[in-house]
């Protein structure tokens, strides 16, 4: 969770989570990109909506903790510096524009791409425009399979803007799948 002290690097964001239950803070979409965590209970994955496939506590546990992974990438680019807390970020000058479209069990391909446009200053419907656009796109996230239409069509557009998407790979030792496996992401 990034914290006021950082609010020297960190923009005005947005919460692209459209789903209620799944943005785990009370709404949908909002211009509050704070993140609660993702943690699920057994309980939870025992009802409807999170008796999905995927969304489950390792075996043996009773919930899945939080693990803010985004928050954590954010702060090693561009964490507070030369103020003796906490580790340096490797970016001095560079702000962070939160822009949250994970929640508990993951998330929407729709959310997702909403969240990316925006954040390159392309309009979202319903959303008010970003007044301060993002020149790199860092996705710390990964799907499954080939790179969809929808994926391409928005990283075509925010690549015309010149605006760099950064996205993981790799992860749990799988093909590199959507959306690194776009045309145009790093």
């Amino acid at each position: 969770l990034l914290r006021v002290s950082q609010a020297g690097k960190l923009l005005d964001g947005f919460d692209f989570i459209l789903n209620a239950p799944f943005a785990n803070d009370g709404d949908g979409r909002d211009a509050d990109a704070s993140d609660p965590g993702e943690f699920v209970t057994a309980g939870e994955v025992a009802q409807p909506p999170f008796n999905i496939p995927g969304c489950a506590p390792a075996p043996g546990s009773d919930h899945v903790n939080s693990s803010w992974h985004g928050t954590r990438v954010s702060s090693l680019i561009a964490g507070l510096t030369n103020n003796g807390e906490g580790v340096a970020g490797t970016g001095w000058n560079t702000l962070i524009l939160p822009v949250r479209v994970l929640g508990k069990c993951g998330g929407t391909d729709s959310d997702i791409i909403a969240g990316m446009r925006w954040a390159a200053g392309i309009s979202v419907p319903g959303v008010a425009d970003n007044q301060t656009p993002a020149q790199i796109i860092n996705l710390s996230l990964g799907g499954s399979g080939a790179c969809s239409a929808a994926y391409q069509q928005a990283v075509n557009e925010i690549t015309a803007r010149g605006v760099l998407i950064v996205a993981s790979v790799g992860n749990d030792g799988q093909a590199v799948a959507a959306p690194a496996n776009c045309t145009g992401v790093l």
